[in-house]
């Protein structure tokens, strides 16, 4: 077969790519152009480290580099060293053999931006491309080719040619093996080019050669000048160029081409009959998906910005996901013990209605509701609509609490709260539902509210009840009854000092905001590898277990010191949702 044949040739041609891609330092934006400014304004994926050298000073720099270099950690690093050294150096040995250069050789190679996509050529070519800075290193570069080239050539199923275009030359290989090359356009060609210390690879001749006409950055037909990723970008990053990772994908975009250019082969027909009810269910309107992350930016330790790109007013599915300005303050009954706290407001009415509609789109006037119907006639008798569906307001929060570290459970203590309209008839709906004949559970009184509980054998109790108009469901611990009991004697999140540092950046009108402790959240787990209690909690990693001693890990206290409260929140925008999440320097 093709691929038994090609062994030594792919072999050869991972390692090649896999120690170009695997380190990259800088370049700056005003020695070269960026990729965004190469590539075609047809990119459906896209994804780019524009200055790895940049992400690894700002790394060092940040807490996460100030802890793998405090001394506390050394004698764990060495013993992380001793148990994988043996074979870290064989596999390192076997990359020498393989390409002729050693591992540092190769890291050292990359010098700039590294950017991997999957874009189109006119009229009908698609193809992923590879684009690296490898600055003064042609040389090493070449020698690895040349090595590539070598073992490339000696297949039977491959045949190169070389192509100049625009005075620059294309190194081509065309998959002669019809089993193969027939099955999709994207298997039928691979090659590559050289040019002012950039290598650039694609399975797309076309690709590469629109690539080279756009190679001065000035064609008004590359990404930069699509509207939906220039949006994005102008929503996601604090000044141009802050980045420190670039991604960007069209999704509706991307699957219409695969089935356009016939990428799929054979799965492409039934694809291409489900494109036809894109725009009637609504997903045409999702134009672009996109995200940014910045480390060091002021006051923050690391800020990503994500932003979803969508036709407005949202149509049929699209109004499934819609939400409501949320109250960005946790009620009393969040305790500052609670190590992350998210709300948001489902707008659940509206997300009904689009589910009825759809249903109704393909199966007649009336039918949703005709089965919704029949089903409050079998069990225990509930109307999804009018017992549910009516009686939740659509508030959503969850609190985490970490697990007492004396516990045995590996997972930390959550609460999940859903607003209901009606305390009465809500309780009233889990009583019915708790009374069916085979519940599993066993009730109790707390606060005025019953409380149901279900306790698996091999697993965390669940408990629910409805209290406060919030139909409250806890998986562990025991936060559903500090909600009920309330408390004064433990203050509430919304007090405390780390809630008020990161609720300064929540914005008016946010549709969703969250607050995380991650100190709080690893400790239960750190202290779990310490103490040796970890192998049976994560069956199969035996072996890794085994080779380290993690109880020569410092004290959490090290840990600890390096890690700051985290928040996020969604705000609505004319043209989709903005998301943002960061984390707070450590003091």
């Amino acid at each position: 077969m093709f691929l038994d044949r090609c062994k030594k040739t792919l072999l050869a041609s991972a390692v090649m790519l896999g120690g170009l891609c695997g380190v990259a330092a800088a370049q700056t934006a005003d020695t070269k152009v960026l990729s965004s400014q190469i590539l075609p304004k047809d990119t459906y994926f896209y994804m780019s480290m524009p200055s790895v050298e940049g992400f690894k000073e700002s790394f060092e720099k940040s807490s996460a580099g100030h802890l793998l270099a405090d001394p506390a950690l050394e004698e764990f690093k060495n013993e992380v060293k001793n148990a994988f050294g043996d074979e870290l150096q064989e596999g390192f040995s076997q990359v020498q053999d393989a390409v002729g250069l050693t591992v540092d050789e190769l890291c050292a190679i990359p010098t700039g931006e590294i950017t991997i996509a999957f874009s189109k050529a006119p009229p009908r070519s698609l193809g992923v491309i590879l684009i690296m800075d490898y600055g003064a290193h042609e040389s090493e570069v070449r020698s690895l080719l040349d090595k590539a080239t070598t073992a490339l050539n000696k297949s039977d199923d491959l045949e190169a040619t070389n192509v100049e275009h625009d005075g620059t030359e294309l190194t081509m290989y065309t998959v002669t093996n019809k089993d193969v090359s027939s099955k999709s356009p994207l298997a039928k060609e691979f090659g590559w080019f050289l040019k002012d210390e950039r290598l650039v690879a694609s399975n797309s001749s076309a690709l590469l050669k629109l690539t080279l006409d756009n190679w001065d950055g000035t064609s008004e037909k590359s990404l930069k000048h699509n509207n939906v990723y220039a949006y994005i970008m102008e929503k996601c990053e604090s000044s141009p160029g802050t980045g420190v990772m670039t991604t960007y994908v069209d999704p509706v975009g991307l699957f219409t081409q695969l089935v356009q250019t016939g990428s799929l082969g054979e799965a492409g027909l039934g694809a291409g009959m489900a494109i036809g009810f894109f725009p009637t269910i609504g997903l045409s309107q999702l134009k672009g998906i996109g995200s940014v992350g910045e480390v060091g930016t002021e006051g923050f330790e690391g800020i990503s910005r994500s932003f979803i790109y969508s036709d407005q007013p949202p149509q049929a599915a699209m109004q499934i996901f819609q939400l409501d300005v949320v109250d960005p303050v946790p009620p009393s009954w969040v305790k500052e013990n609670a190590s992350a706290w998210m709300a948001s407001r489902w707008k659940v009415n509206e997300a009904y209605s689009a589910i009825e509609g759809l249903f109704d789109m393909f199966q007649g006037a009336g039918s949703f509701e005709k089965v919704i119907d029949n089903l409050s006639g079998q069990g225990p008798e509930v109307h999804i609509k009018k017992d549910v569906i009516d009686q939740l307001d659509g508030t959503m929060q969850m609190a985490m609490a970490a697990a007492d570290r004396s516990s045995d459970a590996a997972s930390d203590d959550m609460l999940f709260a859903f607003g209901v309209r009606d305390n009465s008839k809500f309780s009233d709906l889990l009583n019915k539902l708790a009374s069916q004949p085979g519940f599993p559970g066993e009730t109790r009184e707390l606060s005025g509210a019953t409380i149901y509980e279900i306790e698996p054998p091999n697993g965390q109790k669940m408990s629910f009840t409805v209290a406060n108009n919030q139909l409250l469901i806890a998986v562990g611990g025991s936060q559903l009854d500090q909600a009920l009991r309330n408390d004064t004697d433990v203050r509430p999140l919304s007090e405390s000092d780390d809630f008020k540092k990161v609720a300064e950046h929540f914005p008016a009108g946010a549709l969703a905001v969250t607050f995380t402790r991650p100190a709080e959240q690893y400790l239960r787990l750190y202290d779990m590898l310490r103490n040796g209690e970890a192998a049976e909690n994560f069956p199969g990693m035996d072996e890794l277990f085994s080779k380290i001693d993690f109880s020569k890990l410092p004290a959490f206290e090290v840990i600890e010191k390096y890690m700051a409260p985290a928040g996020g929140y969604w705000i609505g925008d004319e043209n989709g949702v903005m998301m943002e999440q960061f984390s707070l320097k450590a003091e």
